[in-house]
């Protein structure tokens, strides 16, 4: 920081004793400038408690922690302990949990980007069974703005809405250009179930099948859905992590409807494409 940038900041003197004067008032613009900054950064959140950081199916995770809510759908989001954990077995689980008044939602990401490849996640819980306020995602996201943040969605939800509406999606950002979104029921997930999207330069392929073994062929009655996005333009660049989260719709406290409040994942998996 120059010391005309102080005498902008009101700590440099003026008149005549200003040349006389620059070693002590440097001094008091610089406790000025520290004063400044302090105030900046924990407004900002750069004094913010250091993420916390899980293992898990041989990645390292961040974890997400708030104390205000905030997006998607403002929640708030509880750390390790609180709505995420890994079970004995190392499994994953993610958990809507609730603490001394307030409601918490679940998330993570791993801690570098993996790009082009294929990407599976293992999900122990029926998500059939999912309570319709709650929405599960697995997905990539990046924290530059361009590009709708680079984001390929795995959803399943009711979105609020009752049992029957659960349903499964498949997006591409943004979700309200036509063409971006695939939807299909959820009611056959009544087990185990695996969930994928291959990401390449020109496509990305979805799948979504029963059990834990390699992806059914067209036609196995394992094969739930399967969906492929090749609007070549339209596909994000790597620089995205992977995340996991479960959270509330709107933010608001799950209704009194029948439904699990948590996800268990047994295992996630990468496989990158050729190069």
């Amino acid at each position: 920081m120059t010391y005309a940038a102080c005498f902008l900041l009101g700590a440099a003197p003026a008149g005549a004793d200003a040349k006389a004067s620059r070693t002590t008032s440097g001094r008091g613009c610089w406790r000025s400038l520290a004063l400044i900054f302090f105030i900046i950064a924990a407004r900002s959140g750069l004094f913010a408690q250091t993420l916390q950081r899980l293992s898990f199916s041989g990645f390292e995770w961040y974890v997400r922690q708030t104390t205000e809510p905030e997006g998607p759908m403002n929640n708030l989001f509880g750390g390790t302990g609180t709505s995420v954990d890994v079970l004995p077995d190392g499994a994953l689980r993610l958990s809507i949990t609730y603490r001394e008044g307030d409601w918490y939602a679940a998330e993570v990401w791993t801690t570098k980007s993996l790009g082009y490849g294929t990407y599976t996640f293992r999900i122990r819980t029926p998500l059939a069974q999912l309570h319709p306020d709650l929405i599960f995602g697995a997905f990539t996201y990046s924290r530059a703005l361009g590009y709708f943040h680079r984001e390929i969605d795995i959803e399943f939800s009711a979105w609020g809405k009752k049992v029957s509406d659960l349903r499964g999606q498949y997006v591409i950002q943004p979700f309200d250009k036509q063409g971006n979104m695939h939807s299909f029921p959820a009611k056959p997930y009544a087990g185990p179930s695996s969930q994928q999207f291959t990401w390449l330069p020109d496509r990305i392929e979805f799948a979504s099948w029963l059990g834990y073994g390699e992806k059914p062929p067209a036609g196995d009655p394992r094969l739930i859905d399967a969906w492929t996005f090749n609007d070549a333009k339209s596909i994000p660049k790597p620089s995205a992590a992977i995340h996991m989260n479960l959270y509330l719709f709107d933010g608001r406290p799950p209704g009194k409807k029948d439904g699990l409040q948590l996800v268990i994942i047994d295992g996630f998996e990468f496989k990158a494409a050729p190069k």
